[in-house]
């Protein structure tokens, strides 16, 4: 009869041991699957901050582009200004010549004015000689008013932008 009971016993006994190992097993499972989590949750938030530090650097290359290329229309709108003032420059310089060749013009014209009220004084001393004398005023006033008028036609000419090489062959072309 004791031998019965500690067959029994012996039963039990081994039964709480195989159960103790059992739960000791699941406990190690547990933990296993929850270190897999944790590796995964890891390997999850490593690709997670790469993705961002990407996108990061992507807006900062956006925002550096932006910039560079800010930078770069400003200088073009500089350097469209400079040239715009140069050319404002050149017009300005270009009128006062204008003008002080009109004045000289102007100068050169009273000087002939008062050169032939002076020859018409002595003419009218002189007598026979007057209509030679007007015949060639005629001529020279002629030639100066045709350099006059040459100077404003190479003026318009340095102005105006030469033709293209075609289209100077064309009217040639077109003339024959």
């Amino acid at each position: 009869h004791r031998d019965k009971k500690r067959d029994k016993e012996k039963v039990k006994e081994k039964e709480k041991a195989k159960e103790k190992e059992r739960d000791r097993d699941k406990e190690k499972e547990r933990d296993r699957d929850k270190d897999r989590e944790r590796e995964r949750d890891k390997d999850r938030n490593r690709e997670k901050d790469r993705e961002r530090d990407k996108e990061r650097n992507k807006d900062r290359e956006r925002v550096r582009d932006k910039d560079r290329d800010r930078d770069r229309d400003k200088d073009k709108d500089k350097d469209r200004d400079r040239e715009k003032e140069k050319d404002k420059e050149k017009e300005k310089d270009r009128e006062e010549l204008d003008q002080n060749k009109e004045k000289e013009d102007i100068e050169k014209e009273g000087e002939k004015d008062r050169e032939k009220i002076k020859d018409k004084e002595g003419d009218k001393d002189k007598g026979g000689d007057k209509e030679k004398d007007r015949d060639k005023e005629k001529e020279k006033d002629g030639d100066k008013e045709r350099e006059r008028d040459d100077k404003k036609k190479k003026e318009k000419r340095s102005r105006t932008p030469p033709r293209s090489y075609s289209s100077s062959r064309r009217s040639r072309s077109s003339s024959r």
